[in-house]
């Protein structure tokens, strides 16, 4: 994702993290795979954060954060909280019909015109399975057809109208190079935007699948530990459910249903 004013975009964005409770010293510790992620305007891993919520209680809980720019240009954090289902709310601003919204939750990455920051863009947008939040990136900034025009220098090949087509809506298409099947498609996880798969349209498939199964169980996320350094944990319950933790001793820990971005 493209940020206009790149003097911003070569440091962390540190008063913003601050209010997730991540102070200078901790974000200079990220490790550096992560703080490239988020300066690029990628999505970063799961990040154990910490809100103060101003009445004497702060809500410790798993998200990822993704840097983009708002209409002025200007640095914003986007923070997509774990949840335990699509938040309606979000579903309304993001104005989804109930066909996209099964879309989404099969896995398919759509195309849509949406409003982000006071600007309508055209936007794909990507159900992250880890969070339950949609993800989105200009189509401008994901260069699926430029890869596309890539291969087919490279493999010697020409792909069909329909498949560049499929390609543009985000559908993953099917080629043939050097007699092998490979599989292109839009992928908003990886830091391009879109994954190269060796095989077939059901190699695709099983691969998105296996990919999630494999990491939904552990839920494993960056935490800062007593080592004073962030290292890989599990930071979330199969339930998903978020925890709000007293900043009186004295107080129980209690439980908040959900925090809204």
């Amino acid at each position: 994702m493209e940020i206009p004013n790149k003097n911003q975009q070569d440091t962390l964005p540190y008063e913003k993290l601050a209010l997730l409770g991540i102070d200078r010293e901790k974000a200079d510790m990220l490790p550096q795979d992560v703080k490239q992620k988020l300066m690029q305007g990628e999505v970063t891993p799961l990040l154990q954060v910490s809100i103060d919520t101003g009445n004497g209680m702060v809500i410790s809980l798993p998200l990822k954060l993704q840097l983009a720019a708002d209409k002025d240009g200007n640095p914003t954090l986007i923070a997509y909280p774990v949840q335990r289902e699509l938040s309606v709310d979000r579903n309304n601003e993001l104005r989804l019909s109930q066909q996209e919204l099964d879309a989404l939750r099969r896995g398919d990455v759509l195309q849509k015109a949406i409003d982000i920051n006071g600007e309508k863009t055209q936007q794909y947008l990507q159900l992250d399975p880890e969070t339950k939040s949609i993800i989105h990136r200009r189509i401008t900034e994901v260069q699926i057809e430029q890869k596309l025009k890539d291969m087919e220098k490279v493999n010697d090949i020409e792909l069909g109208s329909q498949q560049k087509q499929q390609a543009r809506e985000g559908k993953p298409v099917e080629l043939s190079v050097g007699g092998e099947k490979v599989s292109v498609g839009i992928d908003l996880k990886e830091p391009q935007g879109f994954k190269v798969v060796k095989g077939d349209l059901k190699e695709w498939e099983r691969q998105q699948k296996l990919r999630y199964d494999e990491q939904h169980p552990e839920y494993l996320g960056l935490v800062m530990t007593d080592k004073n350094r962030w290292e890989y944990q599990k930071v979330v319950e199969h339930d998903s459910k978020e925890r709000a933790i007293s900043l009186d001793p004295t107080q129980k820990e209690e439980r908040k249903s959900r925090i809204k971005r």
